[in-house]
């Protein structure tokens, strides 16, 4: 059967025998194939739908590379609104090969949709902000190539603000937190703008709001405080995700908020078993860490978290570890397990989980044999890759435990000798004081942070100052 194009207009009219065009009774609703329609226009280079028409093909358009070939086609055409639409699109993306492509030259193939939408930015409505800022970070796409288009976002969002619903501000400041792209200014006024109007938010916008904030390491006292007491007395609401997210927030922020604290904990107890094994982790180590007693909910991840430990990725694992010996919570099944599911993982740890793991069982006072002998061959060749402090912390773990491991405090010695300047006080205290217990010498490392320590010593505690004297002494 022939198919007639009709040109020049708004509206693409095609025969209703069309294989992938199908009519209801009402001839104006139709099931549109945006695959077919992209070819089919592709054969007149003289079709240029107007903006409304262009957009109901863009939302209908979920891969990637029909979406930058409509932009190739009309991008002359778009307006403000498709170049938002465009973006929310490609943002759905789904992760796994198509992604991939999208992102597989660095962005560059987005170079065109980025350029044209920095130079009509300024017409986009608050959701469309918005909505390409979350997009943006969704992609992962930030640094040089793009600070461009993230500032001229954040001017346009500046003159909007009072124009953004509420989950719009939580959206646009997440998005600013996840691509680390500073925005002091943009962080400012929506904490100014967010704060009066709390009571609009709903669960997710209160906790975007907040891990955004956090993340960004954007102090905004009075927002967190209106954020606390909204979100206290609305903890029902909220998703496993959310409670979690919440409290790392708080924690991560330094933001004390007791009563918050206090309903999250009653909350997350009652409804443990919904938690994944990253909210279970996330939990314990934003409780730890805002130092807030919960001996119920730490019984209750604990139980948990010992029931579904394969789960659990070695960070996971680690941080688990570390917030029940922070918090100085026993749970003997949990470390028992925790020792025996990472032992056969280090492999997969950074350095940070190792040396966490290994504190966190020296701490706790927890013996893990197997545990120590996997953590000491692994972390060994890997010493490059620690900061001052997890070689101090490793050092101490395995002295405190009394875990003989002589190839790894060479290692630790011979990288920390190269280093014994960026030793804090307390690293350079805690590392004299690991070798000396282990009884392990290293003359080449004691001397290294004499050098380092010398002309610092104002710097230095009391006590910090009197462990290192003592230990070099020895």
């Amino acid at each position: 059967m022939r198919i007639t194009l009709l040109l020049g207009t708004t509206l693409l009219a095609w025969s209703l025998r069309t294989p992938w065009l199908q009519a209801r009774r009402s001839p104006a609703v139709l099931r549109i194939n945006p695959s077919s329609v992209t070819a089919a226009i592709k054969k007149s280079a003289s079709y240029a739908p107007d903006p409304r028409a262009l957009n109901g093909m863009l939302t209908k358009t979920t891969s990637a590379r029909e979406l930058l070939e409509l932009h190739a086609q009309y991008g002359s055409v778009f307006d403000h609104v498709n170049l938002a639409t465009c973006w929310s699109r490609l943002g759905r993306v789904r992760a796994g090969g198509e992604r991939r492509w999208l992102l597989s030259d660095g962005g560059a193939r987005l170079g065109d949709l980025r350029e044209q939408t920095s130079e009509r930015v300024r017409r986009f409505d608050a959701r469309g902000l918005s909505s390409t800022a979350h997009a943006l970070a969704k992609l992962s796409l930030r640094g040089t190539a793009w600070a461009s288009l993230w500032n001229d976002i954040e001017r346009a969002a500046l003159a909007r603000r009072r124009k953004f619903e509420p989950m719009a501000l939580a959206t646009t400041a997440w998005a600013f937190a996840t691509a680390d792209h500073a925005a002091p200014a943009l962080f400012e006024a929506i904490a100014e703008e967010a704060t009066g109007r709390m009571r609009d938010f709903d669960a997710q916008a209160l906790t975007n709001t907040a891990w955004a904030f956090a993340t960004a390491g954007h102090a905004a006292p009075a927002l967190f405080k209106a954020i606390a007491e909204e979100a206290a007395g609305r903890v029902r609401e909220f998703k496993p995700q959310g409670l979690a997210n919440t409290a790392w927030a708080f924690a991560k922020a330094g933001r004390a908020a007791p009563a918050l604290f206090e309903a999250i904990a009653k909350e997350a107890t009652r409804r443990v078993r919904e938690f994944t094994p990253q909210e279970l982790a996330n939990t314990a180590w934003a409780f730890a860490t805002a130092g807030h007693a919960a001996p119920a909910l730490f019984e209750a991840i604990a139980e948990e978290a010992t029931r579904r430990v394969r789960e659990f990725t070695p960070q996971e694992l680690a941080n688990t570890a570390w917030a029940f010996a922070k918090e100085g919570h026993a749970a003997s099944a949990l470390f028992d397990a925790i020792a025996e599911e990472a032992a056969g993982r280090v492999c997969e740890c950074n350095a940070q989980n190792l040396a966490n793991t290994a504190w966190a069982f020296a701490t706790a006072g927890r013996a893990a044999p197997a545990l120590f002998d996997a953590i000491a061959k692994e972390a060994a060749g890997r010493m490059s890759d620690f900061t001052p402090q997890q070689l101090a912390n490793t050092a101490w773990a395995f002295a405190k435990t009394g875990h003989a491991a002589p190839a790894l405090f060479d290692a630790i010695a011979e990288e920390a000798a190269g280093r014994a300047r960026e030793l804090t006080p307390q690293n350079r205290a805690n590392t004299v004081w690991a070798f000396v217990t282990a009884g392990h010498a290293a003359p080449a490392l004691f001397e290294a942070i004499t050098a380092g320590a010398a002309g610092r010593v104002r710097e230095v505690e009391p006590q910090n100052l009197a462990n290192t004297a003592s230990g070099l002494r020895q």
